[in-house]
């Protein structure tokens, strides 16, 4: 619910790559548990690309 609360208006997809990096990040500290805080950096990974596409795009369209 914390992270749902992060990412207001995402996608399904977005959800998914949040996961995934959130375990990627796990991984590579040699960890086998998620915990919030992969949770919480892997938001901001996500976020931010989803945010750069976004005005990306808006610099195409004017």
């Amino acid at each position: 619910r914390v992270i749902g609360e992060k990412m207001p208006n995402a996608s399904g997809a977005e959800c998914k790559a949040v996961c995934t990096e959130a375990g990627i990040f796990a991984l590579r500290e040699r960890r086998i548990h998620v915990t919030q805080e992969d949770f919480e950096m892997a938001v901001s990974k996500v976020m931010k690309k989803d945010s750069d596409t976004n005005m990306s795009v808006r610099k195409l369209w004017k």
